[in-house]
C-alpha cells in the first residue's frame, strides 16, 4: 500500500520550497521562472506590455477555473470526513481521533464557503489566466490538505477504500470510497450519534493540567477559524464590491495612464488599512486554528489507543506543521506579488501598507 504519509511530506517539502524560493529570491534564474508561474489574476503578466511571451509562460488556462479547486476541495474532504466521523465514532476515546473529526468538520465548512465565493461573489478579470502548473498544484493541494488533518486511522481506511474501489471496478465502484475496512466501526458510528464538541472535551476520561491544555488549544483553535474565516468572507466581499464599481479614489488621469486601475481600486476599511492582502493573513489564522485544534485535543489523553505511532498532540504537530509552514509560505509569496502590483499601478496606494501582515512582512 502507498506510504501516504511520505507523499505527503513530499508534497508540503517540495510546496513550502518552491515558495520560499520564489519569494526571496534565493535562486535568481529559477526564482524568476517561479514567480512568473504563479502569477495570476490582476498580476498575471497580462498588463506588463511584453510583446513577446515565453512559450512556456503561455501554458495557462482561465482564471475563473481556480472554483475547480473548492470544488474537489468540497468533494474530497466530504469524503475524508466521512471517514473520520467513522473513526470517531469507533475510537471516540482518544481525543486526536476525535481532534483530527472536528478539523475535518470545520475545513469542510471553509471549503464549501470558498466555493460558495469563487462561483457567486468573486469577479475574475475577464481574460485573466493562471499558469497550467499553478493550476495542477492547486487541485494536487486540495487533495493533501484533507489527509494531511485526517488521522492516521481514517487516512488509511481511506487508502483501503481507493484500494478496494479499483479492485472491484464496475460503474458503481465510486461508493466504495465510502466504504470503511471494518464493518464494525461503520456499526459503531450508525449505532449512536457522535457529538464532536463533547467528545472533544471528554474523550479519554482526562482530568488535570492536560485537559485544561487541550480545551484551551481547541477553544482557541475554533475561534481563530471562525475570525479568520468571518474576516475572509468580509475582505472578499469587499475586493468583488471594488471590481463591480470601480474606486472612485483613482483619478481618471491615472485611469487613462495605467489601464489595469481601470479595473481595480484601493481596498479600504479594517485590516485593508494595514495590509494589501488580510484575506491571506485571515487564511493564515483560520489554518492556524485547525492546527490548534488537532494538535491541542490530544494533551491529557487516555485513550485505549493512545501511546500508539500516530497518536498525541507530538504526531498531529509533525503531521500538521509542514502543511501550515507550506501554506504561510504560499500566501506570502502571493501577497508580496499583490502588494508590489498595487505599488506599481496606483501611485495613490498607501505607501505604509505591508503586504500580509503588518510589521513583518
Amino acid at each position: 500500500m502507498v506510504d501516504v504519509s511520505r507523499v505527503l511530506n513530499t508534497f508540503w517539502f517540495i510546496f513550502f520550497s518552491l515558495s520560499v524560493i520564489a519569494d526571496l529570491n534565493l535562486v535568481p534564474g529559477l526564482s524568476g521562472v517561479l514567480r512568473a508561474v504563479a502569477k495570476r489574476g490582476k498580476d498575471d503578466g497580462a498588463s506588463t506590455g511584453q510583446k513577446q511571451t515565453p512559450w512556456w509562460l503561455r501554458l495557462t488556462v482561465p482564471h475563473g477555473w481556480f472554483t475547480h479547486f473548492y470544488v474537489v476541495g468540497v468533494l474530497w474532504n466530504a469524503v475524508a470526513l466521512f471517514h473520520s466521523l467513522v473513526e470517531c465514532a469507533w475510537a471516540g476515546s482518544d481525543p486526536s481521533v476525535v481532534g483530527a473529526a472536528a478539523a475535518s468538520c470545520l475545513f469542510q465548512a471553509h471549503v464549501t464557503r470558498r466555493l460558495y465565493e469563487s462561483a457567486f461573489v468573486s469577479i475574475h478579470r475577464k481574460g485573466g489566466r493562471m499558469h497550467l502548473v499553478g493550476y495542477l498544484l492547486g487541485i494536487f493541494y486540495y487533495l493533501c490538505v484533507p489527509l494531511t488533518i485526517a488521522h492516521p486511522l481514517a487516512r488509511a481506511s481511506i487508502v483501503g477504500s481507493i484500494a478496494e474501489m479499483y479492485r472491484r471496478g464496475g460503474w458503481n465502484r465510486l461508493r466504495w470510497l465510502l466504504a470503511p475496512l471494518d464493518p464494525n466501526k461503520l456499526a459503531a458510528a450508525t449505532d449512536g450519534a457522535v457529538f464532536i464538541p463533547r467528545l472533544v472535551f471528554t474523550a479519554g476520561g482526562r482530568s488535570g493540567a492536560g485537559a485544561l491544555i487541550s480545551g484551551f488549544c481547541v477553544v482557541g483553535g475554533v475561534y481563530a477559524w471562525a475570525v479568520g474565516n468571518t474576516h475572509q468572507h468580509r475582505y472578499h466581499r469587499t475586493l468583488a464590491s471594488l471590481r463591480r464599481g470601480g474606486d472612485a479614489s483613482i483619478r481618471k488621469k491615472d485611469r487613462e495612464k495605467d489601464p489595469a486601475a481601470k479595473e481595480y481600486g484601493v481596498p479600504r476599511g479594517g485590516w485593508f488599512e494595514y495590509v494589501s492582502c488580510p484575506h491571506y493573513a485571515a487564511e493564515v489564522l483560520l489554518y492556524c486554528g485547525l492546527c490548534l485544534v488537532v494538535c491541542g485535543s490530544g494533551f491529557g489523553g487516555g485513550g485505549r489507543v493512545l501511546g500508539q505511532p500516530g497518536f498525541g498532540p507530538g504526531a498531529a504537530f509533525r503531521r500538521m506543521a509542514p502543511m501550515l509552514g507550506s501554506v504561510v509560505a504560499n500566501l506570502a509569496l502571493a501577497a508580496r506579488q499583490n502588494h508590489e502590483w498595487y505599488l506599481r499601478h496606483m501611485p495613490d496606494y498607501p505607501k505604509g501598507r505591508r503586504a500580509m501582515l503588518p510589521g513583518i512582512l
